[in-house]
């Protein structure tokens, strides 16, 4: 950490918010203490000391515990960056916590609750914010690697300035982990044609670097944005690249690929095409129950479609048997959709339009644009028989943005 002594001595006068001039009231001029601050001057030792009994500091000089806290800081990034677990890193350091925060690697260990608050936690974690705001008053003393988890990090978190931020954590070190985090913050905005730029940057950094998850993930992605474009033929060239790299790597994502791949059938109303794959991402031990429902809810409209009323059925009754409290509450529309358009064949009552509606202007993370674009042929085939031609065109035109 750069000028360690007046990193000290600001961090401790904000936690306990005095000012420049109620702390060096009767030790210094403000001037001279900010100049300590900034590390423009050394303080002489009378003051120095002053200042820290003023503060009340204490900190932690175990040379052995510090050189250890180091190493394992530098052990769970690398983790981190690889996507490998680092358990073991994690409860070490937080075992550690007082010693660690009451050290010169203060900020290192900082930098290291972020990265663990947005494992824990994801993107729009108030907590996050918190961490990122609590680092950003003390750039001035990082070190070039610390800027760079500083800057890799918080632009994880879901921000405005979230592509400023990781680009800025691009000119200290170009690696793939950042580029892929600037595609994917793009893809969330809807930018295809720059999200599929950077997800290629991406997997050529990775191949440099043999980042296999890089390699894995800017690959899905790259299937993703081209489903977004509606290029199902680029669509399926990048998800079965991505699932070739999973055989390898992590079962459970190849039955996500399959998903995502039925998926974008189903949207496509090429219900045929989109069982085979959505039954494949359906065993037992590779997906997860949100995603096991979803797949069933799905099954149901495609063999609904395909004119066989007893599979769909059975289908969806393995969906509403799959749905359990904790799901969102969402779902509960999605199965009174379902039922209504396919079982009572009921599309023109109210609770058909308004289950639809909610659905279409949800933003559930796990339904995904793919099932927005699927709830928007439905609503432009009901505004249509309402003769709603203004609503259905509004819907139409939502849906026309390629990128």
């Amino acid at each position: 950490m750069k000028n360690f002594t007046g990193f000290l001595i600001k961090q401790q006068r904000l936690r306990q918010g005095l000012s420049q001039e109620a702390l060096c009231k009767g030790i210094c001029a403000v001037s001279y203490l900010s100049k300590i601050e900034q590390g423009l001057s050394r303080p002489s030792p009378a003051i120095l000391r002053e200042l820290i009994m003023t503060l009340g500091i204490s900190y932690n000089q175990d040379e052995e515990l510090l050189r250890q806290a180091q190493e394992t800081l530098e052990a769970y990034f690398d983790k981190y960056f690889h996507s490998e677990t680092a358990d073991k890193e994690s409860s070490w350091l937080n075992a550690h916590r007082q010693e660690i925060e009451n050290s010169e690697l203060h900020l290192s260990w900082h930098l290291y609750h972020l990265y663990a608050l947005l494992q824990k936690y994801g993107k729009k974690a108030p907590l996050c914010h918190q961490e990122s705001a609590y680092l950003v008053r003390f750039l001035d003393y990082m070190e070039e690697d610390q800027l760079f988890y500083y800057y890799a990090g918080a632009g994880q978190v879901e921000s405005e300035n979230q592509l400023e931020l990781l680009r800025k954590a691009e000119t200290y070190y170009a690696t793939s982990f950042v580029k892929q985090s600037i595609a994917e913050t793009h893809y969330a905005r809807k930018e295809y044609m720059e999200a599929i730029a950077a997800a290629e940057r991406a997997f050529s950094a990775a191949a440099e670097e043999g980042n296999l998850p890089i390699l894995l993930w800017s690959s899905y992605l790259l299937g993703a944005c081209y489903a977004g474009f509606n290029d199902l033929g680029f669509m399926q060239r990048y998800y079965k690249r991505a699932r070739e790299l999973a055989r390898s790597y992590d079962s459970t994502v190849t039955a996500l690929i399959d998903y995502q791949i039925g998926s974008a059938f189903l949207e496509h109303a090429r219900y045929q095409e989109a069982v085979p794959w959505l039954l494949s991402s359906l065993t037992p031990q590779e997906a997860g129950p949100g995603q096991r429902f979803l797949t069933a809810q799905k099954l149901s409209i495609c063999y609904f479609e395909l004119g066989r009323e007893e599979l769909g059925r059975e289908y969806l009754q393995s969906a509403s048997e799959m749905k359990f409290p904790r799901m969102p509450l969402i779902y509960d529309r999605l199965l009174t959709m379902t039922r209504l358009r396919y079982v009572r064949k009921d599309t023109l009552s109210p609770q058909y339009e308004a289950a639809l509606r909610e659905l279409y202007e949800s933003d559930e993370p796990s339904l995904g644009e793919g099932y927005r674009r699927l709830f928007s042929t439905y609503l432009v085939q009901l505004y249509t028989s309402q003769r709603k031609y203004k609503d259905a065109l509004a819907v139409q035109s939502e849906h026309s943005y390629l990128g």
